[in-house]
């Protein structure tokens, strides 16, 4: 194949995992602090480093549906190239804890996965009663790049305890306290009293590193026949802004808020989308 191709395909590639976080759009684009939108309004780099943003809290008597499905279809320069399917795969128990199982499936489709094939698992176990991550799993398949890891959060000793089964690796860092994973934070967000010109901040962990993700809700609007709320995320590691493109994204102006469109834009040249079908 010829480099420049190769090229575009890894950093198609990029963008896709970017998308595994965000809901897999919220928090990968959330995770890594990716902020703006193509075709919207975008904050500024240095409006969001000056907002203060309202730490997030579920209000009591809040709950996420016992089950849920649904699957995004994900274009690349016009081209299907990918799909994710998110789940609420139920209730179970987790060290004692009731916790909503929640799942999330991307592979790359047609062509794309012709030249690029990939296919990873997001798994987490989400309090049902304090609404923070108990147990993040991955089990991602990319090109060459193989990955099997389990991250346990102890949030009263403030410690989580990463292994990943492939290599053998495993690590013990800090978090703080109500702490959520890259999945788990989609979710979390889904709870909070979303309101225009609000900023909520939630602390994250991704890839084994705990982020300040503020979460900015923008003016409400009109996308896919259904009134939205246009959320821009934006992440900070160590107080400095990390992020490696942009990206923003358009959840229901009701009681569900389920997330119907996510959009990553490249730095130099290209988009991703993702809109629900189903």
């Amino acid at each position: 194949m010829k480099e420049h191709n190769v090229t575009h395909y890894n950093f198609y590639m990029r963008l896709i995992k970017k998308f595994n976080i965000f809901f897999t759009g919220f928090a990968v684009a959330a995770t890594c602090g990716l902020a703006g939108c193509a075709g919207v309004p975008a904050v500024s780099s240095g409006d969001m480093m000056d907002m203060v943003g309202t730490v997030a809290e579920v209000p009591p008597g809040q709950a996420l549906p016992e089950r849920e499905r649904l699957v995004y279809r994900v274009k690349w320069m016009g081209i299907t190239a990918g799909e994710f399917v998110v789940e609420i795969k139920g209730l179970t128990t987790l060290r004692g804890r009731r916790c909503y199982l929640l799942e999330v499936t991307a592979r790359t489709t047609g062509f794309a996965a012709s030249i690029y094939r990939a296919k990873s698992v997001f798994r987490s176990y989400f309090d049902a009663e304090k609404f923070y991550s108990l147990r993040h799993e991955e089990k991602r398949e990319e090109g060459g790049y193989r990955k099997d890891a389990v991250t346990d959060f102890d949030h009263e000793g403030g410690k989580a305890y990463f292994s990943n089964a492939v290599d053998g690796s495993k690590k013990v860092f800090d978090i703080p306290a109500g702490v959520q994973d890259s999945l788990t934070v989609a979710y979390a967000a889904r709870l909070v009293p979303l309101e225009p010109g609000k900023v909520f901040l939630f602390k994250t962990c991704n890839s084994e590193r705990v982020y300040d993700l503020y979460l900015s809700v923008g003016p409400r609007s009109k996308v896919m026949g259904q009134t939205v709320l246009h959320l821009v995320p934006y992440g900070t590691i160590n107080g400095r802004e990390y992020r490696e493109g942009r990206a923003s994204g358009y959840v229901t102006d009701d009681a569900r808020r389920v997330p119907l469109m996510f959009v990553v834009k490249a730095p130099v040249f290209t988009s991703v989308t993702a809109r629900l079908v189903e």
